[in-house]
């Protein structure tokens, strides 16, 4: 287990990155209120540290989103376009235990690089670790993280 009690995935997830988004917590509230305006809900949602004035900022969302998406994008894109790919699985880490557990992480990303699983996107709290890969290396994925967690 290992601080880990469940493995869970989803598979049809969309990425949407806005390089470069101006860093105030108006413009990341604005950038994600148009998406909750046109219904979508999002997930993974990530900020890079501040590179001056500018963050890069990514949030997930299921593929069937893809024309809503599209559509919002317009009033989203303030300053560079954004930039969207599809394809990949969502991997959830889940485990009560994890809030004592040290190493949960490593664990997670040592048995991934193992399985030649590349990362493209993780975001975690207290109870969980939520990874993006390519949903191509979702079965890998997931037998290298159950053999690694023992489940």
């Amino acid at each position: 287990m290992y601080g880990v009690s469940k493995i869970t995935s989803e598979q049809n997830i969309m990425l949407t990155t806005f390089p470069a988004a101006h860093y105030s917590a108006q413009s990341l509230a604005e950038h994600l209120d148009v998406f909750a305006r046109a219904g979508i809900v999002v997930d993974m949602i990530c900020q890079s540290a501040p590179k001056g004035d500018s963050v890069d900022f990514s949030f997930t969302t299921s593929y069937k989103n893809f024309a809503a998406v599209m559509k919002a994008l317009p009033e989203a894109a303030k300053v560079h376009p954004p930039l969207i790919s599809g394809g990949y699985s969502k991997i959830n880490l889940y485990g009560e235990d994890m809030v004592t557990c040290c190493g949960v992480a490593s664990r997670a990303l040592t048995a991934l690089a193992g399985a030649n699983v590349e990362i493209a996107l993780i975001t975690t709290s207290d109870l969980d670790i939520s990874l993006l890969i390519r949903q191509q290396d979702e079965d890998a994925a997931l037998a290298a993280l159950n053999a690694a967690f023992e489940l």
